[in-house]
């Protein structure tokens, strides 16, 4: 582990965070809520109030994931590209503290975003397992001295940009009407996200990320410490999820680019 005083205050920045983005998406919500409320007037039964609140939680749930998100992928472009690509392997295990901003960053995000995803704004089961992946891999580049920091600028950073595009498409598909009134808008949105999506989570994922899992399989297999192997093993399998989560979104996008780009049969 790093030196307690170290852990002490990383622990308290993630609850800071996490109590942040708290504040944020609540101030959002109660700014939706104002909103959709002036437009529908104050004669909302039981029922209409629910579903308004619900859209709002929503509404204000996509809000902060586009801030947090736009946050740490302009971060995570800006650290990749002053990044040294011939470091030791030594460095790119131990080293890079100062980039331990990003592991408590999404630590503290994920905190904030697995209890409201889960009760309040019902995601689905990959999106929490999600969740609780990155909060695993996440306390390993916080709290260990072997936290593999050299590469997370990439993996809890830049490519979160691609989440960017995904936040307005969840705000489109949370109202079936701007979908109606501005179609090609939501066409581009989606063919974005999706360019994103693959280039920064397949295309540069996959190279980088073999290189960073051989690198972490390699230190598991040469551990003499039963804590650090038990550690790295929870690491690596998190990891692991974490990839397959990200190539079983990708063929779901595939093959939604697949079936749009199908030319639709005319009935005579």
């Amino acid at each position: 582990f790093l030196p307690r005083d170290e852990n002490e205050e990383s622990i308290r920045f993630i609850f800071y965070i996490a109590g942040i983005i708290t504040a944020i998406h609540c101030s959002l919500y109660i700014i939706v809520k104002l909103c959709r409320g002036s437009r529908k007037g104050n004669g909302e039964s039981s029922d209409e109030n629910r579903v308004t609140s619900l859209a709002a939680w929503k509404a204000s749930y996509q809000l902060t994931n586009l801030l947090v998100n736009l946050t740490l992928g302009c971060l995570g472009i800006y650290y990749q590209i002053n990044i040294n690509w011939g470091e030791s392997m030594m460095n790119k295990i131990v080293g890079y503290e100062h980039a331990k901003i990003f592991a408590v960053g999404q630590v503290g995000y994920q905190l904030w975003a697995l209890p409201i995803g889960l009760f309040v704004v019902g995601e689905t089961k990959s999106m929490c397992v999600h969740h609780v992946a990155v909060i695993c891999v996440g306390s390993v580049s916080t709290f260990i001295r072997c936290g593999f920091r050299y590469y997370i600028p990439y993996f809890y950073g830049l490519i979160e940009i691609s989440s960017v595009p995904l936040s307005i498409m969840n705000s489109f598909k949370n109202n079936k009407e701007w979908i109606e009134s501005y179609p090609q808008l939501y066409s581009y949105v989606r063919l974005l996200f999706a360019v994103t999506f693959l280039l920064v989570r397949v295309v540069l994922w996959t190279p980088f990320y073999w290189s960073f899992f051989s690198t972490a399989t390699m230190l598991l297999y040469s551990s003499e410490s039963t804590s650090t192997m038990v550690i790295l093993t929870c690491f690596n399998i998190s990891s692991l999820v974490l990839t397959f989560l990200q190539y079983f979104w990708a063929s779901k996008i595939i093959s939604a680019l697949i079936n749009g780009a199908r030319p639709k049969n005319k009935q005579v």
